[in-house]
């Protein structure tokens, strides 16, 4: 139990049960007081998991051997028995074992909370130095990745500024961590906040930025860039830290630093540049890719493009004229040939439509090039444009008799381009960024102080407190209050400020699509002479089954391929229309919707991908692979989100975020025989059989994919805070919240007068659950081949998009690794850092 005081936050008072919970039966409890041979660095590698919590002694006792020690205690976090021990004078809080290490430093590595606070309370020093690696608790907690640990011994006056025996300072070890809300916290620190301290150097001049380039972490890059690390610092070997982020060939890592103008001519001491680098390891298939991504070539030079980047001007321009051109062209097609002609040739219209935005105008090899541009609010525009000529010039005045439709249908329309010009230029309803850095550090310590910093709490993309019901858009880049989802037809994301407009574009599209479809039908009626086809049938051109449709090709053929493909818009607009409106009606986004399937509530997971973190991945998929700890650690990656041995928190993207209304409308039935009988079960065969490709144009594909159909099962019976009844509810909506007196865009807790429910944030316990460590910083000492993240045997041009790394390890290339001079973690290095070669020539 935590002392009275202690701020433990749901994460911080799990891990502690989870500690105290170990016994003789429990493997993962059992594995950590085993003995293992001491290693040569203060850190594990990815194929031993997590390091052990006991001394890395040669003959250490088992748990039932093990003496009743402060020491021991202070592992276990028996608090009980810590202060048994102090009442009594048999041990104080400065106590030392045999290894020089302090209670602390054992309750520190062990995210013992409660236990440091009392050691603290009672005058434990908390610089104190100790081990082998003459390391001091906060170093052992930082390496680690212990928030709680870290934000407590830095109150309590901790220098985070502190050397080990290898050079290595907090911010150091907490990227060697990869734990990402450790690294926001210490970055906050004053003493780290300066140049000086952001781009502090080990031993060897590697700042904080190269270590986590080379192990491939791109958040943490992407964090200690918007602080302002040094991308031009170079180390004691002339190395850069682009040089070392192609050492690991993650694509993410090398695009950000290459956005942050990193100097792609560098070279190194022996002359490489990061690109001679990449080809040398095999990696130059990543380099290439991460800066086509952000249009640079392999010189650095910008590429060179007639229309410029999606998001200039005249490409947007551009590329909103084009549809509108090639829909005409495809219209007049049908006009001028019989259909079973035209379809060809509209398909190869449409096709090259697709050609010319995708590949003229727009750069392809842009990374989310297709997603961040206007071309599907283009198609939507350019359609509405051809419905609306088409109206104008011969429906409005060749249907006599129905004014009141014409009317209906011109209010329809205006309404319908008001409403997308207006859900695709104003903002979504963005949550507020931090001021300034003090601000900032203020609320990134108060929320550590409560046990709350975690992605849910904090988006480490924005560096900004996140609201309730928020999310992150990758593409906006942007965190969105009361996210619904990101619509490419709008081209912008869907949020508290946009969602009325958005649903009354939608609302009208329907009415209109039905009112112009209808005016076609009479227009025919009124104004084509009965179908009678030529008696030759040679000259036949009407292979149609009902006459009505032989007339409407022969008469007007330009309008019937207008409304037929407004027609096709229904299917899908429909059901948006439909789910969205029971959505409101349930006080529900889109999202919460997917998050209710995902997870079985609404708040989701944390707000940001752990694809990129490629070393924090290895780590916890290294040990969930290892023998004695894997239920343990597969019962918390199933907490967690994760299967088959690997962590995912990746956030519901816009497709998994879909729900799907169909399922609540049809009478379905599960099986364990592997089919549905339900609509959404024959939906889902079509969309298989499709290959997902028309159900994807026509946007069908949102309530098929992922698990929305789960959530809408479980909303009816979800305890929801902010449902308070349909009427309430569209009030809400349409009030923006301010029928219920709420604030979406800093709602950062709920109102007193709300229960939790199913909206409550799950605690991420990702590195406090899982972070029970051992001594492994105690005893790193002698022994072993140098730490390396090199993998043998990758070609070129295989990575992934995200997390990718391509690397060399082939027979004759150089092995490039910064542990390569820290095999002794006591022997200073005697050269400068150079990598080992098996090549002839060397350098």
């Amino acid at each position: 139990m935590a002392a009275p005081g202690t701020p433990l936050g749901a994460a911080a008072t799990q891990a502690v049960a989870v500690s105290n919970a170990g016994g003789q039966s429990d493997p993962l409890f059992a594995t950590a007081r085993s003995s293992t041979p001491p290693r040569d660095d203060a850190r594990p590698s990815s194929t031993t998991g997590f390091p052990n919590r006991a001394p890395s002694r040669t003959h250490t006792p088992g748990p039932d051997q093990m003496p009743l020690t402060i020491h021991t205690a202070a592992q276990r976090g028996d608090l009980p028995v810590i202060m048994r021990l102090v009442d009594s004078g048999r041990a104080t809080v400065h106590d030392r074992d045999d290894d020089n290490i302090t209670p602390l430093h054992w309750a520190a590595i062990n995210a013992q909370l409660a236990t440091c606070r009392y050691l603290l309370d009672h005058g434990a020093e908390v610089d104190a130095l100790g081990g082998d690696l003459v390391a001091s608790p906060l170093q052992w907690a930082a390496r680690n990745g212990h928030v709680y640990v870290l934000e407590l011994l830095c109150s309590r006056g901790a220098d985070p500024t502190i050397t080990d025996s290898q050079g290595f300072n907090a911010l150091h070890l907490t990227v060697h961590s990869s734990a990402v809300m450790p690294l926001v916290l210490m970055l906050q620190q004053t003493s780290l906040s300066s140049p000086e301290g952001l781009d502090s150097t080990d031993s060897q001049g590697h700042t904080a930025l190269m270590w986590a380039a080379y192990q491939g972490d791109a958040i943490s890059v992407d964090i200690l860039l918007k602080h302002g690390s040094d991308v031009h610092k170079r180390d004691s070997a002339g190395l850069t830290a682009m040089h070392w982020a192609v050492v690991k060939g993650n694509r993410l890592c090398i695009r950000l630093l290459a956005d942050a103008k990193a100097d792609l001519l560098a070279k190194e001491d022996s002359g490489k540049t990061p690109r001679d680098m990449a080809i040398e390891l095999k990696s130059i298939g990543a380099y290439r890719k991460a800066l086509a991504d952000i249009g640079i070539e392999e010189d650095g030079r910008r590429k060179q493009r007639t229309f410029g980047s999606s998001s200039d001007r005249t490409a947007k321009l551009a590329v909103m004229f084009v549809p509108f051109a090639a829909l005409g062209f495809i219209f007049a097609t049908f006009a001028s040939l019989p259909w079973y002609t035209a379809a060809p040739f509209a398909a190869a219209e449409l096709f090259g439509m697709h050609h010319i935005v995708t590949r003229v105008i727009l750069d392809p090899q842009e990374h989310d090039f297709l997603q961040r541009s206007n071309y599907f609010l283009a198609i939507v525009s350019g359609s509405i444009a051809w419905v609306g000529w088409e109206w104008a010039g011969k429906l409005a005045t060749h249907t006599p008799g129905y004014a009141p439709n014409n009317l209906f249908f011109a209010l329809s329309l205006i309404v319908c381009c008001w409403n997308l010009f207006r859900a695709s230029t104003i903002s979504p309803g963005y949550a507020p960024l931090a001021p300034s850095a003090p601000h900032r550090r203020e609320t990134v310590t108060q929320l550590a102080q409560q046990g709350r910093l975690n992605s849910q709490t904090f988006c480490v993309s924005c560096m900004a407190r996140k609201p309730i019901r928020s999310k992150h858009c990758k593409l906006c880049k942007r965190c969105v209050a009361r996210h619904d989802h990101h619509c490419p037809w709008v081209s912008n994301c869907i949020g508290i400020e946009n969602h009325r407009q958005f649903l009354l574009f939608v609302g009208a599209l329907v009415i209109g699509i039905l009112q112009f479809t209808y005016l076609t039908v009479v227009y025919y009626a009124i104004n084509t002479p009965p179908y009678d086809p030529l008696p030759d049938s040679a000259y036949e051109t009407c292979h149609l089954p009902f006459a009505f449709l032989c007339t409407a090709t022969t008469f007007d053929p330009f309008l019937l391929g207008v409304a037929v493909w407004a027609g096709l818009q229904l299917t899908w607009t429909i059901i948006l229309l439909l789910a969205q409106g029971w959505q409101i009606m349930r006080q529900m986004t889109t999202l919460e919707v997917s998050n209710l399937g995902r997870f079985g509530f609404m708040g989701g997971k944390g707000g940001q991908s752990y694809a990129g973190q490629t070393n924090f991945i290895a780590q916890h998929s290294a040990q969930a692979r290892g023998g004695g700890a894997s239920d343990r650690l597969q019962g918390i990656q199933k907490q967690l989100g994760g299967e088959n041995g690997q962590i995912d928190v990746n956030t519901p993207t816009e497709e998994d975020a879909a729900s799907s209304f169909t399922t609540t409308t049809s009478a379905g039935h599960a099986h364990p025989h592997g089919h549905s009988h339900s609509g959404l079960g024959t939906l889902k065969r079509i969309c298989s059989a499709s290959g997902g490709w028309l159900l994807s144009i026509v946007g069908l594909d949102l309530y098929t994919r992922g698990k929305a159909g789960e959530g809408l099962k479980r909303a009816s019976a979800t305890a929801n805070p902010f449902d308070h009844g349909m009427v309430a509810n569209c009030k809400d909506f349409w009030s923006k919240g301010q029928d219920v007196a709420i604030d979406y865009t800093t709602l950062y807790d709920l109102p007193a007068e709300m229960s939790p429910g199913h909206c409550q944030v799950m605690p991420f316990l990702i590195v406090t659950v899982t972070g029970g460590r051992g001594a492994r910083y105690a005893r790193a000492g002698a022994g072993g081949g140098g730490f390396s993240l090199l993998r043998s045997g990758e070609e070129e041009g295989e990575e992934e998009e995200d997390g990718e790394e391509a690397v060399g390890g082939q027979p004759g290339k150089r092995r490039w690794s910064m542990w390569s001079n820290l095999r002794n973690a006591t022997t200073p290095s005697s050269g400068p850092l150079l990598p080992t070669s098996n090549a002839p020539n060397g350098a």
